[in-house]
């Protein structure tokens, strides 16, 4: 049996992985940034954002809005059994559960948001289209979405987002989303977010509602064929 190359963002999540168990880092303290750590092993800050996706995917980090990445306080029994049940969901499950919750969120955002959101949104939205690679989209793209749930000013949206981001990063939805990045696809998407944009611009909750759900309907589309 071949056996799989180790990559350095592997190497960097044991050595992650081993500094916490060391207890360098207690729980909830705050790991440096990306930029030192990425100095610090001397690789880009992609590299570091896939270490510490697979470390969050294991419930070891956090990411706060705001306040950087925290080693996770060990979970009471029913949060743990809660955080399993939702990372252990199908991918179709997770979207469909989107498709619940971001049209809404995106219509919240339309009336609530300010000029500092709508620049922020603009910028994520522009740098997914500049990204020349997988990771970079990935990192823009999930910028973005988690952007306008912010901007809908419910902090359980901005919680539930944040635990979309560490599925994201898992096997098996990177795997589906290198299976549909496309330029052909990519293409859509940014038209897609564009036409968000213009909404949230216009505080228009319910063009902003319409966009979104036809966004994420056409990545279900692309993922599943539904």
């Amino acid at each position: 049996m071949t056996k799989m190359r180790q990559t350095k963002a592997d190497s960097i999540e044991i050595d992650l992985r081993s500094r916490i168990a060391a207890a360098e880092w207690m729980p909830g303290d705050q790991l440096p940034d990306e930029r030192t750590l990425a100095d610090h092993y001397g690789v880009a800050r992609n590299t570091i954002r896939k270490a510490i996706g697979q470390l969050e995917a294991e419930n070891l980090l956090e990411r706060k809005v705001g306040r950087g990445t925290h080693v996770r306080e060990k979970p009471d029994e029913t949060t743990d059994r809660i955080l399993k049940s939702f990372l252990e969901a199908s991918p179709s499950d997770i979207l469909n559960l989107r498709l619940f919750i971001e049209p809404h969120a995106a219509s919240a955002a339309a009336r609530n948001i300010c000029e500092s959101d709508l620049e922020a949104i603009r910028h994520a939205a522009q740098k997914a289209e500049e990204a020349e690679d997988l990771d970079d989209y990935e990192f823009w793209d999930n910028e973005f979405h988690r952007l306008i749930n912010t901007a809908a000013g419910n902090r359980f949206l901005a919680d539930f987002f944040a635990l979309l981001t560490i599925i994201r990063y898992t096997p098996t939805m990177m795997e589906i989303r290198r299976q549909w990045f496309t330029a052909e696809r990519r293409l859509v998407y940014d038209r897609e977010h564009r036409d968000i944009v213009e909404a949230l611009t216009n505080w228009d909750g319910e063009r902003a509602a319409s966009a979104m759900r036809s966004h994420l309907l056409s990545r279900r589309r692309n993922y599943f064929g539904q």
